[in-house]
């Protein structure tokens, strides 16, 4: 079966090769200037690539060549509108029609000259209104409403629908939480968002709702005008250590004079700090992996609050001397910081990447790639990365081995309304085509790598992680990564917040779940109370003695 699964994405991945490739010489004779030959040239590589589909028994099945044969059809009625062919052009629309509807299409209709012959067809107006419905029928309920200080109760209600909507036909892990009666939820907060009667009341209720289907990449977000109310965080950060609470970071000269790295957080606000985070903060947070949710109570949302509230902290010294700190929530989001490149002891090649939104990591890594073919070793720290385009970490695993990289296998949900009509409720489920990544380089190192992981490891960093184990090139050392990975459905919300769903569900390509899970490290190594107040790492540290061994061996 699954040697059937592989045959058919290759299959598909060959077809759709083959009629873009033949959709790519079409485009060639249809310039300007195209002769009465050239455009009748064209129209016969695109019904080429027509036919080729309709013989392919695959394609009513797939979505892709789908998608290839509304790409073909709609330059085809093109091609027709200029060559006179009104039936034929129209048809093809028509054609096009039954597989999408796509809003984007319709300006590419109306404006251009070569749909002139056909433009004031009614079947042409026809093509244009179906176009335009998706954006008509999937407008968010109250989406475009502006923040203000009390929202209508119809608005307060439309977020809740549209959240609720959205993640009973999009969201793909209901099945991690089998406890969850998601009907019974919209009933449960239809009074409690009927009864805010302010919008900070409502999004205090909303952000709330998210963390129920106790996933990282779907979050309800207050409107930047709440930021203040909810978000303003101290600058100080805290980590969860052996089970303890440690100042891990402080963000401001003067406050270290009275602040340091190792105190420990024993109560906040007069509350006991376990007690405080179960009660005040676990129930805002989206995570399913235990180690995502201590990182994000903890590390991330432990000391969030009104700006206009003090922070009072019970701290014990290493010395063990108890005192008492307030601080002003006055601090900053701590942003990722810039990649950062350096050889160690040994001839150890180190490189830390803490996001992949830009290429900022590629570039370090492909600058730093002369030192790096010389090194004895490679260390990637991946441990602060929160993610961003997955594209660019298979672009530098593309640096370090010569295989086709393939990493975790997607799935979609396609659940099937006429389906359900005849054999009743039912989830379908597609497999995204996944053909790996491939990209020669004159220069790939092969040396020893290891990638440092932890919760923080996240998204499309966790999917570098995933990629890095599937063609076993080295070790993985640290903590599980934070177990939270696919692709969200970004929307907005009444008075200006924000929301997502994951509607994409990710495997190892043998079958092993790693979403609500992490991806384990080969070798486990936790910081300590003792190191974190010493300043070591001994993540790096254990990285740089098996690299030096396996050098040596090597």
């Amino acid at each position: 079966m699954a040697l059937a699964a592989h045959c058919a994405a290759a299959s598909i991945s060959d077809s759709v090769e083959h009629v873009r490739a033949l959709r790519a010489q079409a485009d060639k004779f249809t310039n300007a200037g195209a002769t009465t030959a050239d455009l009748q040239h064209a129209a016969s590589l695109l019904e080429a690539a027509q036919r080729y589909l309709a013989g392919d028994e695959m394609a009513s099945a797939s979505q892709a060549l789908q998608l290839e044969a509304y790409n073909n059809l709609l330059p085809l009625s093109a091609v027709y509108s200029r060559q006179g062919r009104k039936e034929q052009a129209l048809a093809a629309l028509g054609k096009a029609s039954m597989l999408l509807w796509y809003p984007g299409v319709a300006q590419m209709l109306r404006n251009q000259s070569q749909f002139d012959a056909i433009r004031k067809e009614p079947r042409f107006q026809a093509m244009l209104d179906a176009s335009l419905t998706p954006d008509r029928v999937w407008k968010g309920l109250a989406s475009d409403h502006p923040y203000k200080e009390a929202l209508t109760v119809e608005e307060r209600i439309a977020g809740l629908t549209q959240f609720w909507t959205e993640a009973r036909h999009g969201f793909v892990y209901f099945d991690k939480v089998p406890e969850l009666d998601w009907g019974q939820v919209y009933l449960d907060y239809l009074p409690k968002v009927i009864a805010a009667r302010t919008t900070r009341d409502y999004y205090a209720v909303m952000r709330q709702l998210a963390p129920l289907l106790k996933d990282g990449h779907s979050n309800i977000w207050a409107p930047a005008e709440l930021a203040d109310e909810f978000y303003a965080v101290p600058p100080v950060r805290m980590a969860l250590v052996e089970g303890r609470v440690l100042v891990a970071f402080v963000d401001d000269a003067i406050l270290r004079t009275r602040v340091q790295v190792g105190d420990e957080l024993l109560a906040i606000d007069g509350m006991p700090v376990h007690d405080y985070a179960r009660q005040r903060v676990s129930p805002l947070i989206s995570a399913g992996a235990p180690q995502d949710r201590d990182f994000q109570i903890y590390t991330v949302d432990l000391l969030r609050g009104r700006a206009a509230d003090a922070v009072v902290l019970r701290l014990r010294a290493a010395n063990g001397v108890q005192r008492e700190e307030q601080i002003d929530r006055n601090g900053s989001y701590h942003a990722p910081e810039a990649p950062e490149f350096k050889m160690l002891d040994k001839g150890i090649a180190y490189l830390r990447i803490e996001h992949f939104s830009d290429n900022s990591g590629l570039k370090a890594f492909e600058a730093a790639l002369p030192q790096i073919m010389k090194a004895r070793g490679l260390i990637i720290d991946m441990r602060r990365n929160g993610g961003g385009d997955g594209q660019i970490g298979y672009e530098i695993l593309s640096y370090l081995t010569r295989q086709r990289i393939k990493g975790a296998v997607s799935h979609i949900r396609s659940d099937d309304t006429y389906n359900r009509a005849r054999g009743g409720n039912m989830m379908n489920w597609t497999q995204l085509a996944n053909g790996g990544y491939m990209q020669q380089h004159d220069h790939v190192y092969e040396g020893p790598v290891a990638v440092l992981t932890g919760p923080q490891t996240y998204s499309a960093s966790e999917d570098f992680v995933v990629a890095f184990n599937v063609l076993q090139r080295g070790l993985t050392l640290g903590e599980s990564t934070g177990g939270s990975t696919g692709q969200p459905l970004n929307f907005t919300l009444p008075g200006g917040g924000g929301a997502r769903i994951c509607i994409k569900r990710d495997l190892f390509p043998d079958g092993r779940e790693f979403v609500g899970i992490g991806v384990p490290p080969q070798i486990e190594v936790k910081q300590t109370v003792a190191g974190l107040r010493a300043g070591r790492d001994p993540v790096l540290e254990r990285a740089l003695a098996e690299l030096r061994q396996r050098s040596t061996v090597d």
